[in-house]
């Protein structure tokens, strides 16, 4: 259903002239002027006792059964705007699609509109497809000049893309973000009417999905992909900024920040050999990354891999950084035979042939120690504490925290500068 939510003032009517897409349209208050240019199922008109007396006579006189009073208090007290709230939001449906008028009332009223439509899109999917202000200070009946009706709603949108930002920027949840760039592409008819969209369009869909890609590489934890993508990133929002500013103007003043969050994470080519150090380097930051993000599962799988990382590396492994069946394997084997050794009563040892490399390490007693506390974290993990003695959520965000400063005093003295 289709709504417009009014409200009037207790000064009684005013004749004006509003101009609105270059027709103009005459009312004693401006929802009187809306009627004429705007189509409605219902007309909501918020009257507190003073407007009812003095101005609501205005609309009661056009016999329109659509438009109804809505009595709400004067809003001298916050608990007072508290009631107008709950009243105005229990007058709108699940899915309604909703015109405000802000033109007469309070003041404080533009800022109650605007929480108003951000509440019912979230919390009812209401559609908000129109804010109007009757802008009287900016007419001049006198000389002819009329009131232009201002279209607000564009503002409201800006709450949409600061909370998508802030979701993808604090938690790295992208898809909002990514869904409000798509609906900002130019449509098929736009692109068939004015072939120079098609640039836009591109930028946009290239934007949207740089962010769906690094938000789904760190949620699933590929770091290599990760760095990828983070590159693409980079090099996609700053091409892409002059179609922000036509078609998304409010991501244009937030892309730096999702720049500044993810560029941390950028290397062009994080698979070649002469980059491996800042690789895992960057592994390490993605570890601190989740953990500050309460992503457990995501901290300790990857803190697992960046031992081994580390040790084929320290080992002169390189060329089998991303072989499970060579170097990474043979460097495993050396860590668990080095918690097996440690044991009062060992289990049969595999011998590994990086086994003396790993015990003439300064750090081989500390490097056990952590793998086997990494080690037992991930598989209670893995196993989602389906066992008899499984730690709960948060002794395990406890002992991952724990772990960081750990990892750092590895990096500091097996990785070169």
């Amino acid at each position: 259903m289709r709504k417009i939510i009014t409200f009037l003032g207790d000064r009684g009517a005013l004749q004006t002239t509003y101009s609105y897409k270059d027709n103009l349209y005459t009312g004693g208050v401006f929802a009187e002027a809306l009627r004429q240019f705007c189509e409605y199922d219902i007309m909501l008109v918020c009257v507190t006792e003073k407007a009812k007396e003095n101005t609501w006579s205005v609309l009661e006189q056009l016999n329109d059964s659509r438009i109804k009073p809505i009595d709400i208090p004067t809003g001298r007290q916050t608990d007072e705007m508290w009631q107008t709230f709950r009243v105005i939001t229990e007058c709108v449906d699940e899915g309604d699609s909703v015109v405000f008028d802000i033109t007469h009332g309070l003041r404080s009223l533009p800022f109650l509109v605007f929480l108003f439509a951000t509440y019912l899109k979230a919390a009812k999917n209401v559609t908000i497809e129109a804010i109007y202000y009757g802008a009287l200070e900016l007419g001049n009946s006198k000389n002819g000049v009329p009131a232009p009706v201002i279209d607000l709603s564009e503002f409201v949108e800006m709450l949409d893309w600061l909370t998508a930002t802030n979701t993808f920027v604090e938690i790295g949840d992208g898809q909002a973000l990514a869904n409000l760039l798509h609906r900002a592409i130019p449509s098929s008819v736009e692109l068939q009417n004015d072939p120079s969209t098609r640039p836009i369009r591109n930028q946009l869909k290239n934007a949207a999905e740089a962010i769906e890609t690094i938000s789904l590489a760190l949620s699933v934890t590929r770091p290599i992909e990760a760095m990828k993508s983070a590159t693409r990133l980079q090099e996609t929002l700053t091409q892409s900024a002059p179609s922000f500013e036509q078609r998304a103007k409010p991501f244009a003043l937030l892309a730096e920040r999702v720049v500044k969050e993810y560029g941390q994470f950028a290397l062009e080519n994080p698979t070649d050999q002469t980059v491996f150090a800042k690789n895992i380097k960057l592994q390490l930051q993605m570890i601190e990354w989740y953990i500050q993000r309460d992503k457990v599962v995501q901290a300790v799988t990857l803190a697992r891999e960046w031992l081994i990382s580390v040790l084929v590396l320290q080992f002169g492994l390189e060329q089998f950084m991303f072989d499970n069946k060579k170097g990474r394997e043979y460097v495993e084997k050396s860590l668990n035979n080095a918690v097996e050794k440690r044991k009062p009563n060992p289990d049969t040892i595999v011998p590994s042939c990086c086994d003396k490399d790993f015990e003439a390490l300064q750090e081989a007693d500390e490097l056990a120690k952590l793998w086997g506390q990494i080690r037992e974290l991930r598989n209670d993990i893995a196993h989602v504490g389906m066992n008899l003695d499984p730690k709960s959520a948060a002794k395990l965000k406890q002992k991952t925290e724990l772990l960081y400063p750990r990892l750092q005093e590895i990096s500091h003295a097996l990785l070169p500068d």
